[in-house]
């Protein structure tokens, strides 16, 4: 039988947004499968400080980035560091997903970030991303649709995704064979290369392989408003 882990993340400032009574719940549903086990990274965080989540979870707790960075063979120095954008720096956006992998035994996971979640699908996206996965050994990862035409590409979103766990947990993160040049014309934000997004793109680089987007049909949104009146995720999409 084919298993498959859910992961998602929060950190002090958004904890209390995912521990809101049913917001992890309506996440993990909205993708229409049943998964083995629901993983949530807390990045500097206790999960016993909020509200207790209405489902089964395996919690994990981030106490020192570094030592999770170093347990994987990446190099702490040398990256690009914003004098003006902390909100993209990258060992934020590195330890979650190594940390849930580690928590992970499953044949898949999906990771999502906890203002992620599907809102469209003629089936389960996490189907569809197994039957693509078992069909396209180049294929790396797959992630629902982001607004954009299906396709397959090196240029890649943490933001939701799959992969086999087996191959993610041996992947190199460290950034092989990289000339360290995070000005690319045309390209993304130079913090992106730090991140895990921008590993995964030069990891691929190295091994040719590819992220594969499904069709618009499979959409997920972003939910990275908030509510002024609420403190949460604004949930019109119509104020996006």
């Amino acid at each position: 039988m084919t298993t498959v882990d859910f992961a998602t993340f929060c950190c002090a400032k958004d904890a209390h947004r995912l521990h809101s009574p049913g917001q992890l719940r309506r996440q993990v549903e909205s993708n229409d499968f049943y998964f083995n086990k629901i993983i949530t990274v807390h990045q500097l965080c206790n999960p016993a400080d909020y509200t207790p989540f209405d489902i089964d979870t395996h919690n994990v707790i981030i106490d020192n980035l570094d030592e999770v960075l170093i347990r994987w063979g990446i190099n702490l120095g040398g990256q690009y560091k914003s004098s003006t954008d902390q909100a993209h720096f990258w060992k934020y956006h590195v330890v979650n997903h190594l940390r849930a992998i580690e928590a992970s035994q499953s044949d898949y996971i999906v990771f999502a970030d906890a203002d992620c979640w599907m809102v469209a699908q003629p089936d389960s996206w996490v189907k569809r991303g197994i039957v693509h996965l078992q069909a396209n050994p180049s294929c790396f990862i797959v992630s629902p649709n982001d607004g954009e035409p299906e396709r397959a590409t090196q240029r890649m979103s943490q933001q939701m995704f799959m992969a086999r766990t087996a191959e993610f947990r041996q992947a190199d993160f460290n950034q092989p064979s990289w000339d360290g040049n995070v000005h690319v014309a045309g390209g993304p934000i130079p913090e992106y290369w730090g991140m895990l997004e921008g590993r995964m793109e030069i990891y691929c680089w190295t091994t040719n392989q590819h992220r594969y987007v499904l069709p618009p049909a499979y959409r997920y949104w972003h939910f990275n408003r908030i509510n002024p009146d609420t403190d949460h995720y604004e949930m019109d999409r119509t104020k996006y």
